[in-house]
């Protein structure tokens, strides 16, 4: 045993190292079933079991793997085998947001084999509450196991998208795939994209779009002709197709105000890749756009979607994963809706078209605005005070609580987790505030990290986020209106219309000076608000 511990002492540990099987006759296992604590059933999860160095003790027989902050999970259906190492295993047991994770010390008995019942505390049952939850957006697994990820992640609905030459792209059916089941269902889509003008989520396809064989435009040591992708929008919507505008705050393209101010796109995935409360990774737009930082500065996704917010569009949001590899589970970010007694895909959808619901990575939120939850519109004739509440409680720490109006923050609470600890294992804050209406707005309630704050907890650098889709208040039927997002946005397009006069090469030549004049006409429509 010291030496072990000397062992562990003089040679650093290696994160994804697998801990052989025991050969000797006093080997010790461990035998286990996962269920929940109130019905007794069987639940999938995702287990990590390593040793004090670190060292994983892999799960008998063959399982599909993530990595999750650094370390290596393994995702099991219900129950589970590993071998026991002589010092014994740290055990963690995670099953999405809704559930508190349990990590428990295995001590092995030599010659033995433990057999464990490991009971998981789900904190709070939305889709009892008649809402559903999805990733707008993943790649892979393919369906057959990702049926599995998701039920181990409580994930309602998944949308794994096809296009070019992936792997997909045979699954594609038009249709629920063939391995969803009631609470876990999977809709083979397609993606469209192109690095300089964006790139499109498009779902409810009967059959998928032809004519983007390949991924357009410029990236690092990737080069191809661009694509227009507004025929892509068009020909979805002629299917009953929805169109979301990918990776909003990673890739927001210089074709998406062009396809907003058409009234092509039905909402932003405003979490993705990258966080809302950072800069994009790719500054095409504003790189490209002849104009100066000063003139025309980049913002952040979450202060870009409240231009068009501003500017009168009632876009919803949405969140999804971007899942290409094992290098994040699925559903990280995800769609919450109401859904009501159908609680599935197509309500899970038809919520998200409807602007209801919040996006999130952690926190559960309940929003409303004198009663009126997202998504509602609302008239009003003289000024008013409407009184805003929001709840958020989550299984990771967060310290922001903010109602904003217009993209202006109109109530406030920071409370540092180590004064707010968790309450059997759930972190939660509550705000009211009233707000004084003097002309037509849009209020949202979101938890966002301090910007400057460099502790990330989540995959990819994220911070803990969560983001509710706007209610609406209308006085005397005007629009939302204000000036400078309106002439923000009208900058974005005359960016547009700069870099397409640099002759960027299109796949179809004819397609540049369709962009440009589609160009010209949303540009007509921003100068017309």
């Amino acid at each position: 045993m010291k030496a072990l511990l000397s062992l562990c002492f003089l040679i650093p540990c290696l994160e994804l190292a697998v801990v052989s099987p025991p050969s000797h006759a006093d080997a010790a296992r461990l035998q286990a079933t996962i269920v929940d604590d109130q019905t007794g059933q069987p639940l999938a999860a995702r287990i990590r079991a390593a040793d004090d160095c670190g060292r994983v003790a892999e799960v008998e027989g063959v399982h599909s793997h993530v990595e999750y902050l650094g370390k290596q999970w393994c995702y099991v259906d219900g129950t589970f085998a590993l071998p026991l190492p002589a010092d014994g295993v740290k055990l963690e047991i995670w099953r999405g947001l809704e559930t508190r994770p349990l990590t428990e010390a295995i001590k092995p008995f030599p010659g033995q084999v433990a057999k464990r019942t490991f009971k998981l505390h789900r904190w709070i049952n939305m889709l009892a509450e008649g809402f559903v939850n999805g990733d707008m957006h993943a790649h892979t697994p393919l369906p057959r196991e990702a049926h599995l990820q998701m039920r181990a992640e409580d994930l309602n609905a998944l949308n794994l998208l096809a296009g070019e030459t992936l792997a997909l792209n045979p699954h594609f059916t038009g249709k629920l795939d063939q391995n969803s089941t009631r609470g876990n269902e999977i809709m083979v889509c397609q993606e469209v994209r192109d690095w300089q003008m964006g790139h499109l989520t498009l779902l409810r396809l009967t059959k998928m779009i032809p004519g983007y064989p390949k991924v357009g435009g410029i990236l690092e040591d990737y080069s191809h002709a661009h694509w227009l992708l507004a025929p892509a929008m068009e020909a979805a919507r002629a299917q009953g197709g929805v169109v979301i505008w990918s990776h909003f705050s990673n890739l927001p393209g210089a074709e998406s105000p062009i396809g907003i101010a058409a009234g092509l796109v039905d909402a932003l995935e405003l979490m993705t890749y990258d966080d809302p409360t950072q800069l994009p990774s790719h500054w095409g737009p504003w790189k490209n756009s002849g104009m100066s930082q000063a003139e025309f500065t980049t913002m952040r996704g979450m202060d870009l979607y409240y231009q068009y917010l501003n500017a009168g569009f009632r876009l919803p949001i949405v969140a999804g994963t971007d899942k290409m590899a094992p290098d994040i589970p699925l559903g990280s970010n995800r769609t919450y809706v109401p859904a009501g007694k159908a609680a599935d895909y197509a309500s899970w959808l038809s919520g998200i078209k409807g602007g209801k619901g919040f996006i999130t990575n952690g926190p559960i939120l309940t929003f409303d605005v004198n009663g009126h939850p997202s998504g509602d519109v609302v008239e009003f004739k003289e000024p008013r005070s409407v009184k805003a509440r929001v709840t958020a409680r989550s299984i990771h720490p967060f310290a922001t609580l903010e109602v904003i109006m217009n993209g202006e923050v109109v109530g406030h609470k920071t409370v540092f987790a180590q004064n707010n600890p968790p309450i059997d294992g759930v972190y939660s804050m509550e705000l009211e505030c009233s707000v004084e209406l003097k002309r037509s707005c849009w209020l949202s309630a979101r938890v966002a990290d301090d910007p400057d704050n460099k502790n990330r907890i989540l995959p990819r650098g994220l911070s803990v986020f969560a983001h509710t889709n706007p209610v609406y208040f209308i006085r005397n039927g005007t629009k939302v209106r204000e000036e400078a997002s309106i002439r923000y946005l009208e900058k974005y397009v005359r960016g547009t219309i700069h870099w397409l006069k640099t002759d960027p090469q299109f796949v179809n030549p004819a397609d540049r000076d369709e962009a440009l004049e589609r160009a010209q006409k949303a540009l007509a429509i921003y100068r017309g608000l």
